[in-house]
């Protein structure tokens, strides 16, 4: 009996495996129309399309070659891997094009582009091409069907160990961009409370972006976990599934992010006054680093939404 067989005759394993296929794909359907009626077409926007796309069709490749559809393990080895790149790499540029709105430093900027550029280059491409490499001794995907003849030991668990590093690795990358952004939004947001922003206001923005971030970090978690285990089938159709649900949570963060500093911009849409004019000068020479809300501030806003609006649906 095949492994593919094995698969289909496995109705526990399999009908997981559709529920979580299902539910990728109503998410990655859901973003789509968001992002094509709310966002701009900038980094923000294709970031987000093609990591949507790459949850849809990930889970399709893998699917068609887990249950036979497939028949060239070389050719579903490509499909596999390239929406495998599509639906991860995107993320980390996410939640990088994002930072753009609450850090003014420059030179931090840039230092998560590198790692982001880092993980690129030395990390996703090995993955892509040993993944592509082991197929030569057995499929990735038939890691659980027992030791065929002519496969090579050592490549096939070369990748799978591999596998859980890159894993760990996007892991730690996601995690550290999430930490630096709730850590520079909570500035941001309490110079808001210097120049008058109502306390209630600031703090349920604080609270929906920890809570959003704690989730997402959850999520990577389980995944983390599930990638040690032994479920290879259960896991590769749940990760798709942890992308959709971390994009969907980018959004919710993003439109209340977006609100709360449309609202600081509107506070210096008129003359500011002489209390506030104070206020950021004291600030500013006790911190270099501080920088008052600015007019300019809702260009920013602008190159990522259409039509920027504090009561924009979450």
């Amino acid at each position: 009996m095949t492994a593919a067989e094995k698969l289909k005759a496995n109705l526990p394993v399999a009908m997981t495996m559709a529920a979580f296929m299902g539910i990728s794909w109503y998410i990655a359907v859901e973003l789509n129309v968001r992002l094509f009626l709310i966002f701009k077409q900038g980094l923000y926007f294709w970031s987000c399309a093609l990591s949507s796309w790459g949850i849809i069709l990930q889970p399709l490749c893998m699917t068609l070659f887990d249950f036979g559809v497939l028949k060239q393990p070389w050719v579903a080895m490509v499909l596999i891997y390239a929406t495998w790149w599509i639906m991860v790499v995107p993320q980390a540029v996410v939640l990088y094009s994002r930072l753009h709105l609450v850090i003014w430093n420059r030179q931090h900027l840039r230092y998560v582009l590198y790692m982001i550029i880092f993980t690129v280059v030395f990390i996703s491409i090995p993955t892509m091409l040993l993944g592509i490499f082991a197929v030569e001794s057995r499929p990735p995907m038939l890691h659980a069907a027992g030791t065929q003849a002519g496969e090579r030991p050592d490549v096939v668990h070369a990748n799978s160990i591999w596998d859980r590093i890159q894993v760990s690795i996007f892991f730690v990358e996601e995690t550290i961009i999430s930490i630096l952004y709730v850590i520079e939004t909570r500035r941001r947001l309490q110079n808001l409370h210097t120049l008058g922003e109502r306390d209630h206001n600031i703090y349920k923005v604080m609270h929906h972006l920890i809570y959003a971030n704690v989730f997402v970090i959850c999520l990577d978690i389980s995944l983390l976990a599930l990638s040690y285990s032994t479920h290879f089938y259960i896991q590769a159709a749940y990760k798709p599934c942890v992308y959709g649900l971390k994009l969907r949570v980018e959004f919710s963060i993003l439109n209340r992010l977006i609100a709360s500093l449309q609202n600081s911009t509107h506070l210096f849409s008129t003359t500011p006054s002489a209390h506030q004019h104070s206020t950021a000068h004291n600030l500013e020479s006790r911190n270099p680093n501080w920088r008052p809300i600015k007019p300019l501030d809702e260009i920013t806003l602008n190159t990522l939404c259409v039509e920027p609006s504090p009561s924009r649906p979450k």
